[in-house]
């Protein structure tokens, strides 16, 4: 299992970790606040720069992704953390913090040590993308114009398979930033809706102002059954040569497609 499925939505496998480590921060600072006052605090402004922390080590391996839009970052909901990153934050929040108050100082390193602990071993639990090196399958689907267009014609050039729907918040969300690399020539993008008609389809489209080269429609939703999602949103990264080498069930944050592209670049180079 790589995801929580929520309904028809989906909640990355890989968040938990992380979310139980900072609930457990959170619940034993505030549980032990009134006999060691001052330790509520602690935790929450811990809880706060781990997860800064986090996302700006992350950030800082593809720092273009958010350099035109920096407030990205704190999209706290899009996927992109540094697990070591929220560990050393924090203990050097915690060190800073504390370094004044002897009577906090070991009890805040054990409530921290405690969560760390347990979202490692949590982390360490946690299956990872559960895929081999398929290739793209030879499925035909119907564009808004109504013509069969076969998934293999796209070979040849770094491709992202994104299936959603117009009801999808999270799916919602993220069709800007994919539509934004619509001009990129390093990568093709096939956006395959789920269940919904032509006429559906392309008035959403319109209304958002968004525009996409290859929008598929896929009324019966085989597409999910073939790349066995759980839910939507869900995204399948295929190499220059068809081959999967990712997939991603949740929403999407530019870094993820910026890395990818990169990937496949320094491969491309080798």
């Amino acid at each position: 299992m790589e995801a929580i499925t929520l309904g028809p939505l989906v909640l990355p496998l890989s968040r938990l970790p992380g979310l139980v480590a900072l609930i457990i921060l959170l619940v034993s600072s505030e549980l032990l606040n009134k006999r060691y006052p001052g330790l509520a605090r602690w935790g929450w402004l811990t809880a706060l720069a781990a997860t800064l922390g986090s996302r700006l080590v992350y950030a800082a391996g593809t720092p273009s992704a958010y350099l035109k839009e920096p407030w990205t970052l704190l999209y706290f909901w899009q996927p992109g953390f540094s697990v070591w990153g929220a560990v050393l934050s924090a203990t050097i929040f915690t060190g800073l913090y504390l370094y004044n108050k002897p009577q906090l100082v070991i009890r805040g390193g054990i409530n921290l040590g405690i969560a760390s602990l347990v979202g490692l071993a949590l982390l360490l639990l946690t299956p990872g993308n559960q895929f081999t090196s398929e290739a793209l399958p030879s499925q035909a689907f119907t564009n808004l114009a109504g013509e069969e267009v076969l998934l293999t014609e796209f070979q040849g050039k770094p491709l992202v398979v994104n299936m959603w729907a117009t009801w999808c918040p999270p799916c919602r969300r993220e069709m800007p930033m994919l539509e934004s690399f619509e001009d990129d020539d390093r990568v093709q993008l096939i956006m395959i809706n789920q269940g919904e008609s032509p006429v559906a389809v392309d008035q959403f489209l319109r209304s958002q102002n968004l525009s996409f080269s290859a929008v598929l429609i896929d009324i019966h939703q085989k597409a999910g059954r073939i790349f066995r999602a759980p839910g939507l949103p869900a995204t399948v990264f295929y190499n220059a040569k068809g081959e999967q080498v990712d997939r991603h069930f949740g929403e999407l944050s530019r870094a993820q497609i910026e890395r990818f592209i990169q990937q496949q670049a320094a491969v491309l180079d080798k």
